[in-house]
């Protein structure tokens, strides 16, 4: 076994973890995830019992032919004292889950984890850093992203991500800066890399949703609900916080530059200075004073470059909402169409 540190997640969850790499601990390509139906189930359940909060925890399974099947998960505990003794707890019940797992024959290596991201806010540096210890250890780890809100609007909302292998290593950099961004070629749509999920189920189970969905056609009908204004507000409103944040960041940024521009006219004033100094030395023939004793005045520090990180996942941020934004209501035009003809008829 091989020690995975920092495992939590959104939720400032902070949890040491023992995990089994695959058999032979050679990395695959992963081109497909795939989730059985009841494990999809058990995600969506810990998300409903618990709504005020993220629910996260690890995904279990194996890599069969560049396909991830995921095939069993459990959460992770809830807190409920101080945080090092939930972490501390946290690490043991996960170990012990492993165990027993392991201990009936069911699948129990560790293949990624899941997160419950309301309205799709999963580019957060608490969700990288998580996905960041995955991946470094298990380099065919994903994050499921599930998206409760969405999903409460008749669409499932679950996606898979991995991180990039050029962001990965820069987060091992840990130099955010416009120059190393460039560098890399980075920008909010190559941060992660989306893979396709496909949901198998059994037959039985097909058996049993068509049987429900025979029984529910058979019921009275509500009528067809075309209100939309609650989930486009809070969209447009959460989009209205990241424009404050990315504004915010700028300003940061710009003041930074002031203050190098500033630094920089301050240093050219004493150079003078002391030129002009060691110049009218020089004419009265004594020695000129050195120039390296600047160095130890505060002007000449150099001022510290701000992270440009926080503006990256803004950014992409902002850019999820409006696709979100765009999607949603393209598709609520075909319901106000709809309802205009049942009102001409």
């Amino acid at each position: 076994m091989s020690s995975l540190g920092n495992m939590g997640s959104m939720a400032q969850r902070s949890t040491t973890q023992q995990v089994v790499l695959p058999k032979g601990g050679k990395a695959q390509r992963v081109d497909d995830v795939q989730v059985d139906g009841l494990t999809l189930m058990k995600i969506l359940k810990h998300a409903r019992e618990n709504p005020q909060e993220a629910a996260s925890g690890p995904l279990l399974g194996l890599v069969v032919n560049h396909t991830l099947e995921v095939t069993n998960c459990f959460p992770f505990p809830s807190r409920t004292g101080e945080p090092a003794d939930d972490d501390e707890g946290g690490a043991r019940f996960q170990i012990e889950m492993l165990k027993c797992l392991r201990e009936v024959n069911v699948d129990h290596l560790q293949v990624g984890w899941y997160q419950t991201t309301p309205l799709g806010s999963y580019l957060t540096e608490q969700l990288i850093q998580t996905q960041y210890e995955y991946q470094k250890q298990i380099e065919e780890s994903v994050v499921l992203i599930y998206d409760p809100v969405r999903t409460a609007q008749g669409t499932l909302s679950l996606r898979a991500f991995r991180l990039s292998n050029s962001f990965m290593d820069l987060w091992k950099e840990q130099t955010f800066s416009a120059a190393a961004l460039r560098e890399k070629k980075i920008s909010y749509e190559n941060v992660f890399k989306e893979v396709k999920v496909l949901i198998r189920t059994s037959h039985m189970a097909r058996a049993l949703l068509y049987e429900l969905e025979d029984q529910a056609l058979r019921k009275k009908q509500e009528q067809l609900d075309i209100s939309s204004s609650s989930f486009l507000e809070r969209n447009v409103r959460s989009m209205m916080d990241c424009v404050d944040e990315l504004a915010n960041e700028s300003n940061k940024y710009h003041y930074y530059l002031r203050n190098v521009q500033r630094q920089q006219q301050q240093q050219q004033q004493i150079l003078t200075k002391r030129k002009h100094e060691n110049a009218g030395r020089v004419s009265r023939g004594e020695p000129e004073l050195p120039e390296d004793d600047l160095q130890q005045n505060p002007i000449f520090k150099p001022i510290p470059l701000p992270s440009r990180l926080d503006s990256l996942l803004i950014t992409g941020q902002i850019n999820h909402y409006c696709n979100t934004i765009s999607q949603f209501a393209s598709s609520n035009y075909g319901k106000l169409f709809l309802a205009q003809g049942l009102q001409d008829a």
